[in-house]
C-alpha cells in the first residue's frame, strides 16, 4: 500500500493512496488540503502509471521538490519508498510498503549498492560504539590511528572531500582491507547515500557491484553498534541469514559514525576476501575509535560549513536590508503649515512594509503606504517591485484613480500565487487642503481631530489587495485636511504586536492611545511607537512595524 505522509508541527499524518489522481494543493476541493499561503491552490498531484507512483507539479508559483531537486512543470517523476517531498514550506514523505528500501539505498557512485534482507537474529560478534572504544584494547593502535585520522582531515573544509580522505587512512590502518564504503544521510528520515567506495584489488566484475546485509546495516544503525562478521559464508552464525551467507565475504566490519547528540547519521563498512586476513574483535574497537574521530571531524566540518554559509546570508541580508532601506525616503517633505512623520522597523532582516511620501507636480504630495503579505525575503522583494511601480506611476498622473488602476494592474502581471499588497494611495492638495485617496484592502486610517476626537473612514469604501484582480474599480474618497487633524497610518504589526503572555496590543488601544495624544504628527508616531514597544516588554516582535502620521498644524 502507498500512502503519502504529511509533516507538519512535529505531526506525521498518513494519507492512503488508494485512486488517484490525488491532488494536493491550497484549495478546499483538493484531495490532500494544505494550508499555506505559500502553497498555490491546485500544487501538485500525484498519478499513477505502471504501477509506479509519480508526483506531477502543475504550475506552481513556489515549486515542488523531490529530495531537494524542483521538478520540472507537468514532468510527472516516478517516486520511490522514503522520498522527500517539498510543496512550497511544507513537507511531505512518500511511503510505499510494495518497495523495499532498496528502492531508495539503490545509487551508482563507483558501482552499485544494494540492500539485502535478512534474520536480525542472526548477528553475533558486536561492540558498543561509545566513545573511543575500550581503552585497554590496543590503546597504541588507537592512538595512532587517530592521529592518522586527524592528520589526513586536518584543514579539510569542503565535505565531499572528507569521505574519500577517511577510506584512504583507513585502507592504510586496515591493509588487510580489500573493500570499503562510507553512507551517510541528511537527517534520521532520509535515505542513506553512498559519498565514498574504495576497492583493493578487486577485478572488474567484482568491483562493479557492492552489497550491504539489511540484517548488519539495521542493527548498526538502531543499536548504535559496531558488527564483526567473520567468514560469513561459512559461519553457522548466520545459516539463517542467505544475504549475508550470498555476500561470500570472510570477514567484514560495519560500525555507526555518531553525531555529537549520540545519534547515528552514516556508517563505515570494511570487508577482506582474504580468508588468512580476517578482521578481529579488536580490529572493530580499533575502527570504531577512528571512526569516532572521524565522525567528529565530519560533524565539526558541516557546522563550520553552516556556519560560513550563515555568514555569507548574513551578510547579504544586512546588504538587501541597505537596499530596501534606499528604496524607502531618506527625508519626508517639510511643508509650511503640514508636519510629516514615519517610522519603519522589519521583524527580520528585511521586510514586506512599505510607505513614501514625496512631494510632485505643483502643490501635491503623494502619500503612500502598505503591507505586503508575508515577511522576510518575499515580502521585500514585493515591496521593492511596489516602490519602483509607485514611483514610475505618479510621475506622469495626480489623478489618484487612474495611478490606482495603474499600479494594480501591474502588481498583477506575473505576480505570484498567494502574494498581493494592502494598500492606501493618496495625494495631498497643498492648496485646497484635501486628501484624495483610494484604500486597497488596508486598515482605515485613523483621523485625529484638534478636540481629540478619533473618527475613521467607512470601512465600505475598502477595496481588495492590490495584486489579485486587474482593472478593479477601486473606490477613490476626499476628506478636507482641517487645522490640527492629524491621520494615522499603521501595518498590523502595530495592532498585533503582543506582549510576553501572547496579549494583543490591539486597535482600540491604538485608538485610544491617538485621542490620548497631542496633534503634532511626529510625537504621535514617536509616542505610539514607543508605547508598542512599552506593551511588547521586550518579546520579539513577529511582524513588520510600520507608522505613518501627517497633518495640519
Amino acid at each position: 500500500m502507498a500512502r503519502i505522509v504529511l509533516l507538519t508541527d512535529g505531526k506525521a499524518t498518513p494519507y492512503e493512496l488508494t485512486s488517484f489522481p490525488v491532488r494536493l494543493g491550497r484549495h478546499p476541493d483538493c484531495d490532500i488540503h494544505l494550508d499555506s499561503g505559500m502553497v498555490s491552490r491546485f500544487h501538485a498531484q500525484l498519478v499513477s502509471e505502471d504501477n509506479r507512483v509519480l508526483l506531477e507539479d502543475l504550475g506552481s508559483g513556489n515549486g515542488s521538490f523531490v529530495n531537494g531537486r524542483q521538478l520540472a512543470v507537468h514532468s510527472p517523476q516516478p517516486l520511490n519508498n522514503g522520498d522527500r517531498i517539498k510543496l512550497g514550506p511544507v513537507k511531505l514523505r512518500f511511503e510505499d510498503d510494495s518497495q523495499d528500501d532498496s528502492g531508495t539505498g539503490r545509487f551508482t557512485l563507483k558501482g552499485t549498492i544494494q540492500l539485502d534482507d535478512g534474520d536480525t537474529s542472526t548477528i553475533m560478534g558486536s561492540a558498543q560504539a561509545s566513545g573511543y572504544g575500550l581503552l585497554e584494547v590496543r590503546p597504541e593502535d588507537k592512538l595512532r590511528g587517530i592521529l592518522q585520522i586527524t592528520e589526513a582531515l586536518s584543514g579539510t573544509v569542503e565535505l565531499s572531500s572528507i569521505a574519500p580522505r577517511i577510506l584512504d587512512t583507513l585502507f592504510d590502518i586496515f591493509p588487510q582491507a580489500d573493500r570499503g564504503m562510507i553512507l551517510i544521510r541528511d537527517d534520521s528520515s532520509s535515505p542513506l547515500i553512498p559519498v565514498a567506495q574504495k576497492h583493493r584489488g578487486l577485478g572488474s566484475d567484482e568491483s562493479a557491484s557492492v552489497r550491504m546485509s539489511r540484517t548488519i546495516l539495521d542493527r548498526v544503525l538502531n543499536d548504535r553498534d559496531g558488527i564483526l562478521s567473520a567468514d560469513a559464508a561459512s559461519d553457522s552464525r548466520f545459516s539463517a541469514s542467505e544475504s549475508i551467507s550470498s555476500l561470500t565475504i570472510h570477514s567484514m566490519m560495519c560500525v555507526p559514525l555518531l553525531n555529537l547528540e549520540g545519534e547515528p547519521f552514516g556508517v563505515i563498512s570494511l570487508d577482506t576476501q582474504n580468508p588468512l586476513k580476517r578482521f578481529t574483535e579488536e580490529d572493530l574497537q580499533l575502527l570504531l575509535a577512528v571512526a569516532t574521530q572521524a565522525a567528529h571531524t565530519y560533524e565539526n566540518t558541516r557546522l563550520l560549513v553552516s556556519h560560513l554559509e550563515k555568514q555569507k546570508q548574513d551578510k547579504e541580508m544586512s546588504i538587501a536590508s541597505s537596499v530596501q532601506r534606499a528604496l524607502l525616503p531618506d527625508e519626508l517633505p517639510k511643508i509650511d503649515g503640514y508636519r510629516f512623520y514615519a517610522s519603519y522597523d522589519a521583524a527580520q532582516a528585511v521586510g514586506g512594509d512599505y510607505f513614501d511620501c514625496f512631494e510632485f507636480g505643483k502643490n501635491r504630495v503623494c502619500v503612500a503606504f502598505g503591507d505586503v503579505a508575508g515577511k522576510g525575503v518575499p515580502g521585500a522583494l514585493i515591496m521593492s517591485r511596489i516602490s519602483s511601480v509607485v514611483q514610475n506611476t505618479m510621475s506622469f498622473t495626480d489623478d489618484v484613480s487612474v495611478a490606482m488602476r495603474t499600479i494594480n494592474n501591474h502588481m498583477c502581471h506575473n505576480m505570484v500565487e498567494g502574494r498581493f499588497v494592502t494598500f492606501i494611495l493618496g495625494v495631498i492638495d497643498l492648496s485646497k487642503h484635501t486628501f484624495t485617496f483610494a484604500n486597497a484592502g488596508h486598515m482605515s486610517p485613523l483621523i485625529r481631530r484638534a478636540s481629540g476626537q478619533v473618527d475613521e473612514v467607512d470601512d465600505a469604501t475598502i477595496g481588495i489587495p492590490v495584486g489579485i484582480l486587474s482593472d478593479y474599480p477601486y473606490e477613490v474618497v476626499t476628506q478636507p485636511l482641517k487645522r490640527g487633524d492629524t491621520w494615522v497610518l499603521i501595518t498590523d504589526g502595530v495592532d498585533e504586536a503582543m506582549d510576553p503572555d501572547s496579549n494583543l496590543y490591539g486597535k482600540d488601544r491604538v485608538r485610544e492611545f491617538v485621542a490620548g495624544c497631542n496633534d503634532d504628527p511626529e510625537e504621535l508616531g514617536r509616542a505610539l511607537l514607543a508605547d508598542v514597544r512599552a506593551h511588547a516588554a521586550g518579546r520579539p516582535q513577529n511582524d513588520d512595524i510600520t507608522i505613518m502620521a501627517f497633518g495640519r498644524t
